[in-house]
């Protein structure tokens, strides 16, 4: 057998491949990525909410001194404030997300830039908390506003709270990856099969 022979040989056990389309790429467009960013986004809000209801009564349930309570409610008062704002565009997310298609390129990339958005929205909403959590942390130690004071000129204690500031940080980051990163992910490659498909 020589070499042409071989050739052709190869040439018949070729396998064909389907060319990939437009339309059989929006045939298999899966909704699962935005049933389950939704469904986390759920979970988010309730989570969200009873955790800032909580907040509220933790001067009943801890020994806070009598005089910082004026001064927790007021830090809680605009803590509350902040995080409602934030569950609120997150409930509007909500509730949009459930008009959203997946069956085209232009609808997809509508689905991609609101879920973008979302996250987005939420790494802010982390952020935005992280220094309410600084200003709670010696009301639950039970110091009163004299050893506050004193407390946030300690160096090590500004450490630790730099510390604990990237701590919350990371561990936010790493929970918005786990409950969007993958889904977005997900709709972020069928966008790029799109992508690949036009410049052919």
């Amino acid at each position: 057998m020589n070499f042409d022979d071989i050739k052709k040989s190869w040439a018949s056990q070729e396998i064909s491949t389907p060319k990939l389309t437009e339309e059989s790429l929006v045939s298999s467009i899966d909704r699962l990525p935005l049933d389950r960013i939704r469904k986390n986004a759920l979970k988010d809000i309730l989570l969200q909410s009873v955790s800032i209801v909580g907040i509220a009564f933790f001067p009943q349930l801890y020994t806070i001194p009598e005089e910082n309570r004026s001064l927790f409610y007021v830090v809680y008062l605009l803590f509350a404030f902040v995080s409602f704002y934030y569950i609120i565009k997150m409930a509007i997310f909500y509730r949009t997300s459930s008009t959203f298609e997946m069956n085209s390129r232009d609808s997809l990339y509508e689905v991609y830039f609101h879920t973008r958005m979302y996250v987005q929205l939420y790494e802010n909403f982390c952020c935005s908390i992280a220094p309410f959590v600084i200003f709670f942390i010696p009301f639950f130690i039970g110091f009163s506003l004299d050893k506050m004071g004193r407390l946030f000129t300690n160096v090590y204690f500004i450490i630790y709270l730099i510390g604990l500031c990237l701590f919350v940080f990371l561990v936010c980051k790493y929970w918005i990856k786990r409950l969007y990163g993958r889904y977005l992910k997900q709709i972020k490659e069928t966008l790029d099969q799109f992508k690949m498909i036009t410049e052919d």
